[in-house]
């Protein structure tokens, strides 16, 4: 299912909807859920040619945090029998290891914190080893034949109740390229 919020349903985490009681199932039970920023975002990626799958790479990121080794276990045994597969973990997830895997790679998987800036929403950031991988140079970096971005990082939609449809969140850079 595609979530296209606007104004204070951006602030929500529509992809966790529904009751949380022993036996019960929420949306995440029933969807896969993802956001796009606007409708024509979704159409266009949608009427992109698919690329040949020989070409196609596979870089998961994750830095030290409890889950994130079975994470990025689960992650490469899913998906490393259909694409090559380059993980970047503990200390090897560096800011310049994730600019060096987004500006080359077509697929890519962040399992780390998401650190969101209210104030300046550009200079949010996900934590890598050796410091903040930031959304305004992610923004700046010339992705080349981008596909897929899974963000499983804390705060990816948070954006600010002063101006809900002028939210820029983690997941925004993602959106110019994918």
């Amino acid at each position: 299912i595609w979530w296209c919020p606007s104004a204070e349903f951006t602030l929500l985490p529509l992809h966790a909807a529904g009751p949380y009681e022993p036996k019960s199932h929420n949306v995440a039970h029933f969807y896969i859920s993802s956001y796009t920023p606007t409708v024509t975002t979704l159409i266009r990626a949608r009427q992109q040619v698919s690329r040949d799958a020989s070409a196609q790479h596979f870089v998961p990121i994750g830095k030290e945090l409890r889950c994130v080794a079975a994470e990025l276990d689960v992650v490469a045994q899913r998906v490393a029998p259909f694409l090559p597969f380059t993980a970047l973990a503990g200390s090897d997830a560096t800011v310049q290891g994730a600019f060096d895997a987004i500006s080359q790679k077509q697929w890519l998987h962040l399992a780390c914190h998401g650190m969101p800036n209210r104030q300046q929403p550009l200079e949010s950031s996900f934590a890598m080893h050796d410091g903040p991988l930031k959304i305004r140079d992610i923004i700046r970096t010339h992705l080349h034949d981008a596909e897929f971005a899974s963000l499983s990082a804390c705060h990816t939609t948070v954006g600010d109740k002063s101006s809900p449809d002028e939210a820029i969140h983690l997941d925004t850079p993602f959106s110019f390229f994918l």
